[in-house]
């Protein structure tokens, strides 16, 4: 059976496993600095969300051929830049909701864990495009240590601390 990877082609056994032939096809895109950004398994184009462990179990020559397109990381994220600056506002916004919350005698705890999560795919991706992308002022540079000290805050409890390192020291950091 055939597997194509943009330009290159190769053959994969009859009993490989669908989760198989993807691992490798995932990894060759990888060694070359690529992501996979279209898959087609047989003729219908897959997304992760059909990915499922049932799907994944089976052959891989029951689908037919499969062929991938990538795009080199460093384009992606450069041209992602706009999409996490917004992304970036989005959270700053929430924080501030998440202040005037707590400013107002509103637990916000279980929001501010939902607010954590958002800020650490944010972080990720300002990690990965730091590293691949053009030197910028980074007006972020110390975001990552401003909210490690916030879950701190939030471990203990302390609404009043989460408020001021929110208001004073996060959301200053986070785009406008």
């Amino acid at each position: 059976m055939l597997v194509q990877l943009d330009e290159e082609t190769w053959e994969v056994g009859e009993t490989d496993r669908l989760e198989e032939v993807l691992a490798d096809l995932s990894d060759r895109a990888q060694a070359k600095g690529r992501l996979v950004t279209q898959l087609i398994i047989g003729d219908h184009p897959m997304t992760d969300l059909e990915l499922v462990p049932p799907t994944l179990a089976k052959v891989a020559s029951t689908f037919g051929k499969i062929s991938a397109k990538s795009e080199r990381m460093d384009s992606i994220i450069q041209n992602s830049g706009e999409t996490a600056k917004k992304f970036g506002q989005q959270i700053r916004e929430n924080a501030q909701q998440l202040v005037e919350d707590f400013r107002q005698g509103k637990s916000g705890m279980r929001q501010l864990d939902q607010w954590f999560g958002q800020i650490a795919d944010y972080l990720e991706w300002d990690q990965i495009h730091q590293s691949v992308g053009p030197p910028q002022s980074r007006e972020t540079e110390d975001l990552p240590f401003w909210v490690n000290e916030l879950m701190n805050a939030r471990q203990s409890l302390d609404e009043v601390r989460v408020t001021d390192m929110l208001e004073y020291e996060v959301i200053p950091r986070l785009p406008q």
